[in-house]
């Protein structure tokens, strides 16, 4: 029985450095994309000035700006792993809010490819206005 029991502890140390393997992975990736959304952010935001047809939109369009970064997110603060519940009978409970976060960010994911498509397709009108103002 104890070789059974050894066997099962050899699996779920296996599963768990692979989990963190993976989340590594998962982290990189966030934190890339994180830096090419602030990236894309600033440019759309730099474009949308060109809106500003006078002072009162220009003011208006900065007012609306302000309060969408306002909204936005602060980066997350690390917590050390030593003030983290270590015990499995918890596990479970984790493993549901970690399937719960991960069902938001995949939902997540999709509306902002919903947004990027729309933003590239007016992109793609802005382009062609000023192409065709030019000619």
């Amino acid at each position: 029985m104890e070789s059974g029991e050894k066997g099962h502890e050899a699996r779920l140390k296996e599963i768990l450095t692979a989990y963190n393997e993976a989340w590594t992975k998962y982290w990189d990736s966030y934190i890339k994309l994180q830096d090419q959304l602030y990236e894309s952010l600033r440019a759309g935001r730099e474009v949308s000035w060109l809106a500003a047809t006078d002072e009162r939109k220009l003011s208006e369009i900065n007012q609306v700006q302000r309060s969408l970064f306002e909204s936005m997110p602060r980066r997350l603060d690390y917590s050390p792993l030593g003030q983290i519940t270590h015990d499995m009978s918890s596990a479970p409970n984790k493993i549901k809010n970690l399937e719960a976060a991960l069902v938001k960010a995949d939902d997540g994911c999709r509306s902002l490819e919903a947004a990027i498509a729309l933003m590239k397709e007016k992109v793609e009108a802005m382009k062609e206005a000023i192409s065709a103002a030019g000619s």
